[in-house]
């Protein structure tokens, strides 16, 4: 529809949710802001760095990069016992639907912390640290495969209008900039509302986001290959449901990058 035969209903709704987001957004502009002033710092204790890397050497040591042996399919990592990298349960009984799954870390200490607070604590300026993270299993994913476009897991409006962000279209956008890939933010999105997932079981996490997800412009993703990206991968639950949206929507394969994945050893 034409922006502007808009009804007057949809135009104040639209005024309100703007409304309601100034205050963080203006938060994130003077974040970025900061950027360009300030030099870069460590995400894990603050201190100027000297380079580019998103955190300073102590810190790193802190960090639990995955690296194999891992599922070549899901890309979780195996415990010291492993030798080799093979399939794991999930993947030969076909779980996921997704072609591909990588993580940069595991999801614990030093780097748990930074994701909550990025997440949690408004902190968006750790999307540039958190971002470069993930650009190293992002080009063994397209160098595996042909993508086109980024595709972040959607929020619904109103955790959105809670939250002042999508730490997910945060990431995207700033991967798909050091990746040079479009990133497509509206056609996904989360049609219903879902309790956090934090504290569900497996079975529990999977009916609480049934259906949660559609396509609202499934031409854009007819025939290409996708790039969806999230912070944490702990079921799998939440990219499945995206997954399979897009799948259904006539996506050509579906790839899945996240910040971190929960592993039980």
């Amino acid at each position: 529809m034409h922006p502007d035969k808009r009804s007057p209903t949809i135009a104040r709704f639209d005024l309100k949710i703007l409304w309601e987001r100034l205050p963080a957004l203006a938060s994130q502009l003077w974040q970025e802001v900061l950027l360009l002033i300030y030099p870069p710092t460590c995400a894990g204790c603050t201190r100027a760095l000297a380079s580019d890397k998103p955190f300073c050497p102590a810190c790193f040591s802190n960090l639990a990069p995955i690296s194999e042996p891992y599922c070549p399919l899901c890309g979780i990592p195996y415990g010291a016992e492993a030798i080799t990298s093979h399939l794991c349960s999930d993947c030969l009984e076909s779980v996921h639907p997704f072609d591909r799954a990588r993580a940069a870390g595991i999801y614990q200490g030093l780097l748990r912390e930074v994701i909550h607070r990025f997440k949690y604590g408004g902190q968006t300026f750790l999307v540039w640290p958190l971002a470069k993270m993930l650009i190293g299993p992002a080009r063994e994913l397209t160098r595996l495969h042909r993508i086109d476009t980024v595709v972040p897991v959607p929020l619904h409006h109103n955790r959105l209008r809670q939250r002042g962000f999508n730490q997910s279209s945060l990431l995207a956008r700033r991967l798909g900039s050091l990746l040079k890939v479009s990133v497509d933010y509206s056609s996904l999105k989360r049609s219903r509302w879902t309790d956090p997932q934090i504290g569900l079981s497996r079975n529990q996490r999977a009916v609480n986001v049934k259906g949660a997800f559609s396509l609202k412009t499934p031409a854009k993703i007819k025939d290409k290959g996708i790039l969806l990206v999230d912070d944490v991968f702990t079921t799998g639950e939440t990219v499945n449901q995206c997954v399979q949206v897009l799948n259904d929507g006539g996506s050509r394969e579906v790839v899945v990058l996240t910040v971190a994945r929960t592993v039980a050893w």
